[in-house]
């Protein structure tokens, strides 16, 4: 899923890098422009690296077998290694699966570092570039001694068109949370890159049997192959899905509702 944004990267990148050269003066001295391209190279020749590694990651055989799907709520692994046990479905995931819907939903903790990060970048990249449109404009009420002006508002453009799909990337996270259909599911592989993130394959079987695998980053950092994991997922469209590992939103879970393991651990 990162692999996938990088060619976007890479266009901004290079986007940026010609804005500055035609508004900024690096023109004068394209020595300047070294400081873009080297970054940009690194990027591009690091996309090739990933893909080839990606590749090789697929072609392994893995080291579990696929799950047996018995139930929507009930899933076994066949063939697990001995030294390595399926753990049983938390109280938690429970309580979510028995959560109606429409939800209450509301940003995580993690979320809101991740918006707020985000919306200073916007920021920081707009701001300046508005202030200088002002400033030019109070000067000489005309754009036309503003060089580079198209490349800047294509660039802009650009990163706009990026932020609006971050956007509807979570109204469909949170449309998925209310009101889709929620079943617990089974992870099926489990990695990590160079920086120790987590991601995670797994499998669910939806409300007519059939079976379906999507992929998620693992904000957790705590699955593994073999571990239940829940899935919310469009009951018209399977295929929009969201693992609740990977969102940025969470479930406001009823307080009134206790699981019985929690009950009997309290009474003791």
């Amino acid at each position: 899923m990162s692999l996938n944004a990088v060619p976007i990267g890479i266009l901004m990148f290079a986007g940026v890098a010609a804005f500055t050269y035609w508004r900024m003066g690096f023109k004068k001295t394209p020595i300047l422009m070294i400081f873009w391209f080297v970054p940009a190279l690194g990027v591009a020749f690091n996309f090739v690296y990933l893909k080839r590694q990606l590749a090789k990651l697929k072609a392994m055989p893995s080291q579990a077998q696929p799950p047996t799907v018995h139930s929507n709520f009930n899933l076994v692994a066949e063939n697990q290694p001995s030294t390595r046990q399926v753990l049983p479905d938390s109280p938690r995931d429970q309580t979510l699966l028995r959560t109606p819907a429409p939800r209450q939903i509301r940003v995580s903790k993690s979320g809101r570092f991740v918006i707020w990060i985000s919306v200073f970048g916007l920021l920081a990249f707009f701001i300046p570039f508005a202030a200088n449109l002002y400033r030019q404009w109070t000067l000489y009420h005309s754009f036309s001694n503003i060089k580079g002006l198209g490349w800047g508002i294509a660039v802009e453009c650009i990163v706009a068109l990026a932020a609006f799909g971050i956007w509807r990337g979570q109204v469909r996270e949170c449309d998925l949370l209310e009101h889709g259909e929620v079943v617990l599911g089974r992870v099926v592989s489990q990695w990590t890159d160079n920086k120790r993130n987590s991601s995670v394959q797994y499998e669910f079987t939806d409300f007519l049997g059939s079976s379906h695998r999507g992929s998620a980053f693992d904000r957790t950092n705590q699955l593994f192959s073999g571990m239940p994991l829940v899935v919310f997922y469009d009951r018209d469209n399977p295929k929009r899905q969201i693992a609740y590992c990977s969102t940025l939103h969470e479930v406001i879970l009823p307080s009134t509702v206790v699981p019985a393991s929690e009950e009997l651990l309290t009474k003791r």
